[in-house]
Order: C-alpha cells, then sequence, then structure tokens
C-alpha cells in the first residue's frame, strides 16, 4: 500500500464512532421503528428516514455484523482512504441507496442496516488501490462484479442469513452502493490526477527533496 497522502486523517477514529453509534442503536428498539427506511412513512413527509435507515438495524446480531465490516474496511483502507473520502462515501451511499430502492422496489415496505454503505466503501476503496496494486486490485474487483451479478440472479438465496438476522438480505441496496463507490473512486482518481497536474504545471513539488522550493 502507499504512503499515506499529506494533510490526510485515518478514517479509523471515525469508523469506530460510527459504529458506536449503530450499536447504540440496536440497544434502543424504538430507534429502528422512528429512523428505518419504511416507504409509507417517506411519502408522507418523514425524510429523514431516506438517510437514517441505513445506520439501524434489524437487531444485535446484524448490527455486529455491520460493524465487524466496517472496522475492518476501515482498519485495511487507513493508509489509501482519507477522512473525508471515508466520510463522502458513507454520506452520499445512503442517499443514492434509498433512492435506487424508491424506484427499483417499489413494493418495498421498510428496509435496515448498513451493508450497502459497506458495499460503496469497499468498491471505493479497491478503486483507489488500483494505482499502486493494480493486479490485486483487479482481482478483487473481479470477484466483487461476479458476486454483484450472480446477487441478481435467480440462484441467489436471499433468506440465508435469516436466522442470525431475521430477516432477508437487499440484494439492490449493495447493487446501489457498489456503484456509488464505483462512481466516487473514479471520481476521486480524476480528482488526485488533475491536483498533481496542476502542482507539476507550478513547479511545485510534494517529494521529501531537501532543496528549498524557488
Amino acid at each position: 500500500m502507499p504512503n499515506k497522502p499529506r494533510e490526510t486523517s485515518s478514517p479509523v477514529p471515525g469508523a469506530v464512532a460510527l459504529v458506536l453509534l449503530m450499536l447504540a442503536f440496536a440497544f434502543l428498539p424504538e430507534a429502528e421503528a422512528l429512523l428505518r427506511y419504511q416507504r409509507e412513512d417517506i411519502a408522507n413527509g418523514q425524510l429523514w428516514r431516506v438517510f437514517s435507515g441505513h445506520f439501524v438495524h434489524l437487531n444485535l446480531v446484524h448490527a455486529l455484523l455491520n460493524s465487524a465490516g466496517t472496522l475492518m474496511l476501515a482498519v485495511f483502507l487507513a493508509r489509501d482512504i482519507s477522512a473525508r473520502d471515508w466520510w463522502m462515501v458513507t454520506l452520499t451511499a445512503p442517499l443514492v441507496i434509498s433512492l435506487g430502492l424508491w424506484f427499483r422496489q417499489p413494493e418495498l415496505v421498510a428496509y435496515v442496516g448498513f451493508s450497502g454503505v459497506l458495499h460503496g466503501l469497499l468498491y471505493f476503496g479497491v478503486l483507489r488501490l488500483m494505482l499502486v496494486a493494480p493486479a490485486w486490485a483487479g482481482t478483487i474487483l473481479l470477484l466483487l462484479v461476479s458476486r454483484q451479478v450472480w446477487e441478481q440472479t435467480s440462484a441467489y438465496n436471499p433468506d440465508y442469513l435469516r436466522t442470525l438476522i431475521h430477516g432477508r438480505v437487499m440484494p439492490d441496496a449493495h447493487l446501489f452502493g457498489a456503484l456509488t463507490g464505483l462512481v466516487l473512486g473514479a471520481w476521486s482518481l480524476w480528482r488526485d490526477r488533475a491536483s498533481l497536474g496542476k502542482e507539476s504545471a507550478s513547479g511545485y513539488s510534494s517529494g521529501t527533496d531537501s532543496r528549498p522550493d524557488a
């Protein structure tokens, strides 16, 4: 992995805070009822549910599974994703996922869970790794896309975790989370490339050369 970019901070502290919030919600049954994505309530003006539904869960096990994934991703990608980019994905993905579910799943009554956002973070991170470990990142990306396609087929069983989380998995949440991560990841690569181009054009170097800038 590359060295941490200058003037960036690790996403780990924010991920820990987010995990604590999700676990706190898991111990408050009324929070799930108040915050979940609920189509009828959203249609009646409770628009916060479009965002908040992704941070509450069906039960404690559901919250623990997504919390573990959140911490693992934050630690693994700590040197490759800045806290700013981490939060960019984390705060954008819920809106995109809910919008996707609204139009693609009009029969969906309610939804909760952070797994769709996790897919966004995972895809974003893999794209960031393409520059420094293209073979490794390309392999991971191929596996992720293959699973994404499989989830959209009749061969996929959305009830495989029902005994643990007391509900079915929603593949479309993963799909729209993944698309969010891909789009934002591609944009971040363009942003960084443009930034480097500006530095090069101005004659400024961000390296560790001991000679002073003129």
